[in-house]
């Protein structure tokens, strides 16, 4: 536990198990700050408790602000606190042993650490043990990093700004890396961290016998930003990294085919996916869909 690491949970509606994960962090950082996004006060009242007695911050929205404002309010925290380092985390993400020392190793041995935005691990999916890989770059790191796990020097803030809130939820971790790459900076993949993460509810999907595939069953609200955010990105984007946006093109087509084919609610998640896609082209950004 070295170089004053603060760690930063974002909850909404947190399970009681929550918990376990944030005690698994809290030995191996100096700090750790909880900031909740409008939980009831039944959920909320657990982690007042735990508060003292795991040590740590908790910082309560009173309604939910989105991730990317949740995360400013935690970083901003952890910047008037002194801290170096912050790592971010999901709520429903569990770390390995080790995993801070091996992330900060990672970056202090990096041949160019003056120009590393973010250190992310090896992401490993609790729903069926595989590691979710990221896409690549062309010189051979990660393109983007997920948002649960990263590590990032507070002084990167400084240099590429905060967390784009008008996007409040879905693609603000590839935007804050984009840009980041976009401003000279790149990414490490630390390959001795171990992170278990659940991303949604996957299943896994048979078609007419002769092909199978994994559809996200996001609801219909998440929809809407998944699908308006990524064309806002694709917009912004397409010059500088046009591998990232033309993978983001092909992920909403497969999305929307799926939503279609297997997914619940499928009227609701189209009708979502269509204005997305009118207000990425208009320029309305911000809190749409209450989630």
């Amino acid at each position: 536990m070295t170089n004053d690491v603060c760690a930063l949970f974002i909850t909404y509606r947190p399970e009681a198990d929550v918990l376990g994960n944030i005690a698994k962090v809290r030995p191996q950082v100096q700090g750790l700050v909880v900031v909740d996004n409008g939980s009831s006060e039944s959920a909320r009242a657990p982690f007042h408790v735990a508060s003292q007695k795991l040590d740590f911050t908790l910082i309560e929205n009173g309604r939910n602000l989105g991730i990317a404002a949740a995360l400013n309010i935690g970083v901003r925290w952890a910047q008037s606190q002194g801290y170096r380092w912050i790592v971010l985390f999901d709520q429903d993400s569990t770390i390995t042993d080790g995993f801070i020392g091996a992330m900060l190793r990672e970056y202090q041995s990096h041949p160019h650490s003056d120009c590393l935005a973010i250190v992310t691990p090896k992401h490993i999916d609790q729903t069926n043990g595989e590691w979710r890989a990221p896409a690549f770059a062309v010189d051979g790191t990660p393109l983007v990093a997920i948002t649960s796990g990263s590590l990032m020097p507070l002084n990167i803030f400084e240099k590429c700004g905060e967390f784009e809130e008008d996007l409040i939820i879905d693609r603000v971790d590839d935007e804050y890396c984009l840009r980041a790459r976009s401003l000279g900076f790149t990414i490490a993949l630390c390959e001795q961290a171990i992170l278990h993460h659940a991303v949604g509810a996957p299943r896994t999907h048979h078609a007419y016998g002769i092909a199978s595939f994994r559809a996200s069953h996001h609801n219909a609200k998440r929809r809407y930003y998944i699908t308006r955010n990524r064309l806002v990105m694709v917009k912004r984007y397409w010059k500088q990294h046009p591998q990232w946006c033309y993978s983001a093109l092909v992920a909403m087509l497969k999305d929307t085919a799926k939503v279609v084919l297997a997914e619940e609610d499928s009227f609701t998640k189209v009708i979502n996916i269509l204005r997305g896609t009118l207000h990425a082209i208009t320029g309305r950004m911000g809190k749409v869909v209450e989630l």
